[in-house]
Protein backbone atom coordinates (compact mmCIF):
# COMPACT_ATOMS: atom_id res chain seq x y z
CA UNK A 1 0.00 0.00 0.00
CA UNK A 2 1.15 3.36 -0.78
CA UNK A 3 0.96 6.01 1.41
CA UNK A 4 1.45 9.90 1.00
CA UNK A 5 3.73 11.59 3.24
CA UNK A 6 2.42 13.23 5.76
CA UNK A 7 2.71 17.07 6.24
CA UNK A 8 4.92 17.75 9.44
CA UNK A 9 3.86 20.94 10.99
CA UNK A 10 6.94 21.48 12.93
CA UNK A 11 8.48 21.10 9.68
CA UNK A 12 9.68 24.97 9.62
CA UNK A 13 10.68 25.11 13.44
CA UNK A 14 12.55 21.81 12.96
CA UNK A 15 14.29 23.68 9.70
CA UNK A 16 15.47 26.79 12.09
CA UNK A 17 17.07 24.72 14.85
CA UNK A 18 19.57 23.06 12.47
CA UNK A 19 23.06 23.23 13.43
CA UNK A 20 23.99 25.80 10.80
CA UNK A 21 20.90 28.38 11.57
CA UNK A 22 21.02 28.14 15.70
CA UNK A 23 23.55 30.90 16.20
CA UNK A 24 21.07 33.27 14.03
CA UNK A 25 18.20 32.03 16.22
CA UNK A 26 20.64 32.64 19.68
CA UNK A 27 21.59 36.07 18.26
CA UNK A 28 17.39 37.06 17.72
CA UNK A 29 16.52 35.37 21.23
CA UNK A 30 19.44 37.19 23.04
CA UNK A 31 18.04 41.02 21.71
CA UNK A 32 14.62 40.11 22.29
CA UNK A 33 15.39 39.40 26.26
CA UNK A 34 17.75 42.50 25.88
CA UNK A 35 15.54 45.12 24.57
CA UNK A 36 12.61 43.32 26.80
CA UNK A 37 15.06 43.74 29.94
CA UNK A 38 15.24 47.64 28.62
CA UNK A 39 11.61 48.17 28.94
CA UNK A 40 11.44 48.79 32.55
CA UNK A 41 14.96 51.40 32.92
CA UNK A 42 13.26 53.26 29.97
CA UNK A 43 9.73 53.48 32.22
CA UNK A 44 11.59 54.05 35.01
CA UNK A 45 13.95 57.11 33.70
CA UNK A 46 10.54 58.81 32.33
CA UNK A 47 8.67 58.66 35.67
CA UNK A 48 12.01 59.85 37.52
CA UNK A 49 12.36 62.82 34.69
CA UNK A 50 8.59 63.63 35.72
CA UNK A 51 9.18 63.24 39.10
CA UNK A 52 11.83 65.73 38.86
CA UNK A 53 9.71 68.53 36.84
CA UNK A 54 7.09 67.93 39.52
CA UNK A 55 9.78 68.78 42.17
CA UNK A 56 10.37 72.17 40.09
CA UNK A 57 6.97 73.23 39.63
CA UNK A 58 6.28 72.65 42.86
CA UNK A 59 9.13 74.88 44.28
CA UNK A 60 7.95 77.67 41.75
CA UNK A 61 4.87 77.47 43.19
CA UNK A 62 6.27 77.87 46.93
CA UNK A 63 8.50 80.58 45.58
CA UNK A 64 5.31 82.12 44.04
CA UNK A 65 3.11 81.93 47.24
CA UNK A 66 5.78 82.91 49.25
CA UNK A 67 6.24 86.53 46.96
CA UNK A 68 2.75 86.87 47.31
CA UNK A 69 2.65 86.71 51.19
CA UNK A 70 5.21 89.79 50.90
CA UNK A 71 3.17 91.57 48.83
CA UNK A 72 0.17 91.06 50.77
CA UNK A 73 2.38 92.11 53.97
CA UNK A 74 3.45 95.52 52.07
CA UNK A 75 -0.18 96.32 50.92
CA UNK A 76 -1.24 95.64 54.92
CA UNK A 77 1.63 97.81 56.15
CA UNK A 78 0.77 100.36 53.10
CA UNK A 79 -2.64 101.30 54.96
CA UNK A 80 -1.56 101.63 58.49
CA UNK A 81 -3.11 104.20 59.75
CA UNK A 82 0.90 105.60 60.69
CA UNK A 83 1.99 104.72 57.42
CA UNK A 84 -1.27 107.02 55.95
CA UNK A 85 -0.58 110.09 58.24
CA UNK A 86 2.82 109.99 57.11
CA UNK A 87 2.62 110.48 54.01
CA UNK A 88 -0.09 113.07 54.09
CA UNK A 89 2.10 115.07 55.83
CA UNK A 90 5.05 114.49 53.99
CA UNK A 91 3.36 114.82 50.37
CA UNK A 92 0.17 116.89 50.80
CA UNK A 93 1.88 119.21 53.49
CA UNK A 94 -1.03 118.36 55.73
CA UNK A 95 -1.15 118.65 59.68
CA UNK A 96 -3.31 117.96 62.43
CA UNK A 97 -6.27 119.89 63.59
CA UNK A 98 -5.85 122.34 66.19
CA UNK A 99 -9.15 121.96 67.63
CA UNK A 100 -11.50 118.92 67.26
CA UNK A 101 -15.12 119.70 66.75
CA UNK A 102 -17.76 116.98 67.43
CA UNK A 103 -21.58 117.11 66.15
CA UNK A 104 -24.15 115.08 67.85
CA UNK A 105 -27.25 114.05 65.67
CA UNK A 106 -30.07 112.74 67.47
CA UNK A 107 -31.66 110.17 64.58
CA UNK A 108 -30.42 107.18 65.19
CA UNK A 109 -27.75 105.70 62.24
CA UNK A 110 -29.28 103.83 59.20
CA UNK A 111 -29.77 100.13 59.75
CA UNK A 112 -26.44 98.35 58.40
CA UNK A 113 -27.97 96.02 55.16
CA UNK A 114 -26.41 92.98 54.81
CA UNK A 115 -27.18 92.60 50.76
CA UNK A 116 -26.93 95.11 48.68
CA UNK A 117 -30.49 97.28 48.11
CA UNK A 118 -31.35 96.06 44.61
CA UNK A 119 -31.93 92.53 45.93
CA UNK A 120 -34.51 94.17 48.78
CA UNK A 121 -38.15 93.50 48.46
CA UNK A 122 -39.59 97.12 47.13
CA UNK A 123 -40.38 99.23 49.75
CA UNK A 124 -44.26 99.90 49.30
CA UNK A 125 -44.44 103.32 51.34
CA UNK A 126 -42.84 104.62 47.88
CA UNK A 127 -45.94 104.49 45.18
CA UNK A 128 -44.89 106.28 41.95
CA UNK A 129 -48.31 107.89 40.71
CA UNK A 130 -48.34 106.14 36.92
CA UNK A 131 -51.66 107.71 35.34
CA UNK A 132 -52.92 104.96 32.84
CA UNK A 133 -53.12 105.36 29.80
CA UNK A 134 -56.67 106.06 27.44
CA UNK A 135 -56.97 102.65 26.48
CA UNK A 136 -56.41 101.04 29.43
CA UNK A 137 -59.56 103.27 30.71
CA UNK A 138 -61.26 102.38 27.76
CA UNK A 139 -61.36 98.58 28.29
CA UNK A 140 -61.79 98.81 31.78
CA UNK A 141 -65.27 99.94 31.46
CA UNK A 142 -65.89 97.10 28.76
CA UNK A 143 -67.63 93.68 30.23
CA UNK A 144 -65.26 91.86 29.55
CA UNK A 145 -66.16 87.72 29.66
CA UNK A 146 -63.24 86.50 31.35
CA UNK A 147 -64.02 88.69 34.67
Amino acid sequence: MATAPEADSGSQLHGLLRPENLPVVLIVAAMVVGIAALLPLVQSSASTSTAGTIRQLEENKAGWQTQLQELELDVAGMGSLDTIEREARRRFKMIRPEEVVYILVDSPPPEARRIPSRYLPRDSSIETDVSSSIWEDLIGWLPLPWD
